[in-house]
């Protein structure tokens, strides 16, 4: 096996009860104590290998904190979170200041929208899909290809899988003039020419699973839609706008992700692919649709190739933990994930990254431009350099040390980095 195996997620809710506490942290606590009570009851079920507790945002008390690994005798992982029906109007009471809460107000809001993201809209999103795909054969491989274009070209940490899920469905439930595609070429090609041609800062995106929305419901919308453009003119926010029957919100895939800059690369890169379709015609090789192009980036971190799953000792000094070929878990132990979502904690805000989150074998990225030329100040959260006061250049101007952060980057990943590449 060549890449980290992915844990199925669960849902699990118990029947309503009055002794939840009311505090949002001790729910959390509760939820971890419950966790545990389940992991020494299943210690005993034959169909079980392991189960261990996973502990996650321990900074931030108002999301979900935790989660139960399990692992069955055939292999298989599945991690498990409790969802707890009042948390959401606890969660909203404190937004409205109507119970005490210490966090600011902004973090409660991103803490709902995590909550109705994972459990609400993600539940009834997969049921929808799985529905669909049994009327739909077609669907599934077609969102997997699409996926994997989305990976390819180092996109996957700022297109979420349920946005191009909804993408993929509309070539088979709303395929006017056509009738739905019979093969999956016929489905993708299709797929890649509405992501070429959709005028996303103009037109939401609206997906009807079950001819259920009424004019009335589409209208609203599309007055939903009109009222986050006037809201946010500058796309800052919001740039996809991606509606259904079962979120009519329309931001719950879209919130902050895919930035603006990345919606327009999406789109030129679909519409490069479907020039390529035109072009090449019967002669077309598929794989060169799924080639990236990597000399737009400012600097490319090309990481070594290595077995972590293999039985000899990892050769990763800085990754190195006891007895991990002995962890019932360490299939879905993939350090280079965990390399870049630390990259994308330190350096997010100067830096915007890309990988190909199944095949983690480089990490590109693109300096933010407000990261240069710029009056130095106190407080600056990046390393800076001073410039020499000529051509246009003011008096206490810096910009980014581009140097020293990528010399920080490659001893942050030490010897899993082969090399650091800068354009």
């Amino acid at each position: 096996r060549d890449h980290p195996q992915r844990a199925v997620e669960c849902l699990i809710q118990f029947e309503g009860s009055t002794r939840w506490p009311d505090d949002l942290l001790a729910v959390q606590r509760t939820k971890i104590a419950f966790l545990l009570k389940i992991a020494d009851s299943i210690d005993k079920d034959n169909s079980v290998s392991a189960a261990r507790l996973r502990l996650e945002r321990s900074r931030r008390n108002l999301f979900e904190q935790s989660s139960l690994d399990i692992k069955t005798i055939d292999g298989i992982i599945f991690r498990l979170r409790i969802y707890h029906e009042h948390e959401l109007g606890m969660l909203e009471k404190a937004l409205n200041g109507r119970v005490p809460c210490s966090s600011p107000k902004e973090e409660v809001a991103l803490a709902i929208s995590d909550h109705k993201r994972n459990f609400i809209q993600r539940p009834a999103h997969t049921q929808a899909v799985t529905t669909l795909s049994t009327r739909f054969p077609l669907l599934s491989p077609t969102s997997r290809l699409l996926k994997k274009w989305r990976d390819s070209h180092l996109l996957s940490s700022h297109l979420a899988g349920e946005l191009l899920e909804l993408i993929a469905i509309r070539t088979f439930i709303h395929p006017y003039p056509w009738s739905p595609p019979g093969s999956l070429q016929s489905a993708f090609v299709r797929t890649l020419t509405f992501i070429a041609t959709w005028d996303w800062q103009s037109e939401p995106l609206i997906i009807d699973f079950a001819s259920e929305l009424t004019a009335q419901e589409i209208q609203s919308i599309r007055i939903r839609f009109d009222a986050w453009r006037k809201l946010d003119p500058g796309m800052n926010r919001v740039a996809m706008f991606a509606a259904s029957n079962i979120d009519k919100e329309g931001i719950t895939w879209t919130d902050r992700q895919p930035a603006k800059m990345i919606a327009s690369r999406f789109t030129n890169l679909a519409r490069a692919a479907c020039d390529v379709v035109r072009k090449e015609g019967l002669e077309l090789k598929p794989e060169a649709l799924f080639v990236p192009t990597l000399g737009e980036y400012d600097f490319l971190i090309h990481l070594k190739q290595e077995d972590y799953h293999s039985k000899k000792k990892s050769s990763f000094k800085n990754l190195q933990v006891d007895d991990v070929k002995g962890d019932p878990f360490d299939a879905i132990f993939d350090p280079r994930k965990l390399f870049f979502d630390e990259l994308q904690e330190l350096y997010g805000d100067d830096i915007v990254f890309f990988y190909d989150e199944s095949a983690i074998t480089i990490i590109a990225g693109l300096w933010n431009p407000q990261t240069g030329l710029r009056k130095w100040k106190v407080g600056l959260n990046y390393s800076t350099m001073p410039l020499a006061k000529e051509n246009g250049v003011e008096e206490d101007q810096v910009t980014i040390n581009k140097a020293a952060v990528l010399h920080d980057i490659a001893r942050l990943g030490g010897d899993m980095i082969a090399k650091v590449e800068q354009r």
